[in-house]
């Protein structure tokens, strides 16, 4: 024990010299919070020195809610041993009390799922440790130490045990293949506190050093490399603890898509890794390049070789350095596979790479400034996605488009999720700290939001040669190299470029953006034509009535039918507004002007009902069709839905609108209507089913009047030859729309592909990747047990999980009760044939797959609830099943359950019941949509499809006709 204690002694000295030096811990006024001090005005292009706001800044800045005041941790020493399904914890902390005012207080350290078994302290790097008294029983997560005698230097030996998590959070136990595991260490949001008692925050860098100790794996990688001539023990970083990851696994290590990263995979993936090798190959160097900090070179110590592993059972976020762990149906694909993995998993690939810089290098100050990390990080993978598939698309037929992508996937789902009335600002008031509110913010609408308004700022700020994003990322990458940042960070760095190379668009950064980052929803910018010109004003957009109006400073950019011009130059703003604004300019009688050219900003726009009318008889001429960009096609559509869901503009002419579809065949137009149309579609089909008084197939007649062109030109069967993969992208999206609306032609197409012509038992192998999940469900919906068991079949020798994971949700387009309940008790079962991430995509695809199956969905997790967290994945992921249920209450009654569940007192929803509640005033919002517009929809539809019924009356007499010629 005396050289224990001597080592000691020896390594805390050694650490007093670089002690952090940290300002007292000052409340920032609540003006500096609620946006109304201007701080701003120090990153405007007037230069302004004033000491006062100086001081203001520097508060906010370092205002910080530690759990105890004056204390920091300057290194952690954690040793782990495994032990079955549970390990045991050896901590030696060493704590610095800064401020003298709070010597007397206890320690405090967090907690979580540990239990601790003793704790000695020394004091001031002495070598006589002794018991010290401590409470972790107080139920809220902290470790409280009460030394006998108070100092400003202590040391901690703390030992503890935990037990292995099988969810993704801290240390935990995952499995593949029925008996094979491998060990991870997730610390990102607020895990580190399940592993080791820590301040578990942001802001609290520490020299951080693992030995992990009895890992039966071949491969263990960690952020740092071992130790020399150690196999356990890691060298230390610094940094916070949330950034620390490890690996230890059996798994494949064959795969090198470039010099310094490894790919891992299972056994049973081999021949799947050409796509993903290449794109790591890519975005690993071009992300060298981009943020001009080379990976290897980002912190002594650092483990040399960045490690990816596909890993089969759990999908979470990844921020350690070193080390990144990507769901396997994101990574792994069959040499021949569907475009919809190839764009999921291009996406979430260069997301998780981007997150080395964008979360490790920079971190955020507080939770509050997390949109700056997943705003720079998505907007990076974007934008090495989009040089990675740059090429002409019409002859080199693999390539995807990465601006329509942005456009569907990131700017129009936020705009959905945004007018959500239980969206939240990007950029919480006040700082936050719980980790309950930590993981609310981090699967808010924040995920899309972000990079959606940087994309909008990068083009308000310069032309095609000046990305200030690019030039601000680099600046802080360089500038607060393993830092913290916050939102003044952030502004600095792009000005240090912008003041001296930028447009004269935007005068003032931080008053342009702020209101974007600081209210939810966004401006809905109203278009109308006054003598001479053209009256622009705006108001606040919500589905729901909002609290306060508030203006914004609006980049604007528009072209007319005149000299219409939609190229890629045309979308850097020239203008803003921040109010009401008239253009002088004379409009014909019959042009039309449309705004947000390419659908890039992050705004709604109408018009007044004459321009509408103008833009309708446009899109209604094929020729004159063509002459608007597809992107703002979809931003056409998108917009006039949603402004009708909002009752801002009548649902007659939104859908005349939709009429328009007859002549689409672009991927972003159809990804538009799909994802506004299927709220309806659910709806109307739910009213029809429940009410014999209306026809059931009022949805199907929309279809027939709008595929036109799509069943012509693309069709729900393709060619033998190849095709450009955004065709193949479309003919999944609609024929799973179309299919599920019961559209005729496309269930016979589902109904002719899905058996074997060889064996009409089993399950035709060569059915089109991208159109499986279409003719999968339909099989599933309308036929019998024998679809079931084929699909069943399939399951066991399918080799790829996102494959398998096709099957599995199309499973949960049964209408058989029994079949679902059994399906959803799988995913609670222990020991269950499905992995954690699965269980939690087939409740989903029960949800969203018919009213009667949500219904079903409902039941089972008012009953199941804490059985879903415990297999699901934990309380995010409980909300995320959550959500999705709320998304898809779709009658009166449905929503009545929906809320009255939520509000009962036996709901089981512990610390995601606040979560829940958000989540039934969305409820309740579709449920008041219902009320005011379903029935409307349905006459209008119902009084609105002649051609249909011309179409349909010309068939059958034509077919009466052919049938007298042939008797």
């Amino acid at each position: 024990m005396g050289v224990l204690h001597i080592f000691l002694y020896i390594s805390f000295i050694a650490t007093i010299t670089c002690l952090p030096i940290n300002i007292k811990t000052v409340q920032a006024p609540d003006a500096i919070n609620e946006g109304n001090v201007n701080i701003s005005q120090l990153n405007s292009k007037e230069i302004i020195t004033d000491p006062d706001l100086d001081l203001l800044r520097n508060a906010e800045r370092n205002a910080r809610n530690q759990v105890r005041p004056g204390m920091s941790v300057t290194s952690y020493e954690v040793e782990l041993e495994i032990n079955g399904n549970g390990f045991n914890g050896r901590l030696l902390a060493r704590v610095v009390i800064e401020d003298h005012d709070t010597v007397e207080d206890d320690i405090i350290f967090q907690i979580d799922d540990l239990t601790i078994t003793s704790v000695e302290y020394s004091l001031a790097g002495s070598s006589n440790f002794q018991t010290a008294d401590f409470n972790e029983n107080n139920g809220d997560g902290i470790l409280t130490i009460s030394p006998a005698f108070q100092a400003t230097l202590y040391s901690f030996v703390i030992t503890y045990e935990g037990s292995l998590d099988e969810l993704g959070r801290g240390l935990y136990l995952g499995n593949y293949d029925n008996d094979n595991t491998y060990l991870a260490m997730n610390l990102h949001p607020t895990f580190a506190r399940r592993v080791f008692p820590c301040v578990d925050e942001p802001t609290e860098s520490s020299n951080i050093r693992f030995t992990i100790n009895n890992v039966q794996y071949d491969n263990i990688v960690m952020n740092s490399m071992l130790e020399e001539n150690s196999a356990t023990q890691f060298r230390p970083l610094q940094g916070p603890p949330h950034l620390w990851g490890m690996v230890a696994h059996n798994l494949n290590n064959a795969y090198f898509p470039t010099p310094n990263v490894v790919l891992n995979g299972r056994s049973g993936v081999m021949n799947q890794d050409a796509q993903a090798s290449i794109a790591i190959n890519h975005y690993f160097n071009a992300l060298n390049e981009w943020t001009s900090k080379p990976y290897v070179e980002i912190v002594v110590n650092q483990n040399g070789r960045l490690n990816i592993i596909a890993v089969p059972d759990i999908d979470r976020d990844w921020y350690a350095l070193s080390t990144v762990s990507i769901w396997e149906p994101y990574v792994f694909m069959d040499l021949v596979h569907s475009v919809k993995q190839r764009q999921v998993g291009l996406t979430k690939m260069a997301e998780a790479i981007s997150r080395q810089w964008f979360g490790y290098v920079i971190h955020p100050e507080n939770w509050r400034h997390q949109w700056i990390i997943s705003g720079l990080s998505t907007y990076v993978a974007y934008e090495i996605l989009k040089d990675f598939q740059d090429g002409p698309q019409d002859t080199n037929y693999a390539l995807l488009d990465g601006n329509t992508l942005f456009l569907t996937e990131v700017i129009q789902e936020s705009l959905l999720r945004d007018a959500y009335v239980n969206s939240q600002p990007i950029e919480p008031a006040q700082n936050i700290f719980d980790a309950v509110d930590i993981r609310y913010h981090m699967n808010s609408v924040m995920k899309y939001k972000a990079p959606a308004l940087l994309r909008m700022l990068r083009l308000a700020l310069g032309d095609n040669d000046n990305d200030f994003i690019q030039h601000g990322a680099r600046t802080l990458l360089n500038n607060r190299f393993l830092e913290t940042v916050n939102t003044f960070n952030f502004y600095d760095a792009i000005n240090s470029a912008w003041l001296f190379d930028g447009n004269d668009v935007i005068d003032n950064i931080p008053d342009f953006f702020n209101p974007w980052l600081q209210t939810t929803g966004y401006p809905l910018v109203h278009v109308g034509l006054r003598r001479g010109g053209v009256l622009i004003t705006q108001e606040r957009f919500a589905f729901s009535a909002v609290q306060q109006q508030r203006n914004y400073i609006i980049p604007l950019t528009y072209t007319t039918s005149v000299e219409p011009n939609f190229d890629d130059d045309n979308v850097y703003p020239t203008m803003v507004i921040d109010g009401t604004e008239t253009l002088d300019m004379e409009i014909g009688d019959d042009d039309w002007i449309i705004f947000n050219i390419q659908g890039q900003g992050y705004y709604r726009v109408s018009y007044d009902l004459d321009l509408w009318d103008r833009i309708i008889e446009a899109l209604e001429d094929p020729e004159r069709r063509e002459e608007i960009h597809p992107l703002n096609r979809a931003a056409l559509i998108d917009d006039a839905l949603n402004l009708a869901r909002a009752s801002k503009l009548g649902y007659d002419v939104a859908l005349r609108l939709v009429l328009t579809m007859e002549h689409e065949t672009e991927y972003a137009v159809w990804k538009a209507f799909v994802r506004n149309m299927d709220f309806l579609r659910k709806h109307l089909m739910a009213l029809v089913d429940d009410n014999d008084d209306y026809e059931e197939d009022i949805y199907e007649r929309m279809i027939g009047r709008t595929i036109v062109a799509f069943e012509e030109e693309i069709g729900f069967i393709p060619d033998d030859g190849s095709e450009p993969a955004m065709n193949s992208l479309m003919r999944g999206l609609v024929m799973d729309h179309a299919c599920r609306a019961n559209y005729e032609p496309c269930v016979a197409a589902a109904v002719d592909l899905f058996y074997d012509p060889d064996d009409n038992e089993l399950v035709n192998p060569d059915i089109p990747r991208d159109i499986r999940p279409a003719v999968y469900c339909t099989m599933v919906r309308e036929g019998d047990e024998d679809v079931i068991t084929a699909l069943y079949d399939r399951l066991e020798v399918e080799t790829s999980l996102y494959e398998r994971l096709v099957i599995l949700e199309s499973l949960a387009c049964s209408q058989d009760a029994d079949f679902i309940n059994s399906f959803l008790a799988e995913t609670i079962a222990a020991n269950g044939p499905h992995s954690t991430e699965e269980n939690v995509k087939i409740f989903k695809a029960v949800a969203g797959s018919g009213h009667e199956n949500a219904r079903l969905a409902l039941n089972f997790i008012a009953l199941r609830t804490n059985e879903i967290r415990n297999q699901y994945g934990g309380p995010d992921k409980l909300e995320e099943v959550i959500l999705t249920l709320a998304e898809n209450m779709v009658t009166p009654d449905l929503v009545t359950d929906f809320i009255n569940w939520v509000g009962s007192r036996n709901n089981n929803l512990e610390d995601s019941e606040d979560y829940a509640e958000a989540t039934a005033k969305l409820a309740s919002e579709i449920g008041d949509w219902e009320t005011m517009h379903l029935e409307s929809v349905y006459e209008w539809i119902e009084e609105n499809d002649a051609t249909s019924l011309f179409v349909s009356a010309f068939l059958i007499t034509l077919s009466v006709i052919i049938t007298l010629i042939n008797n």
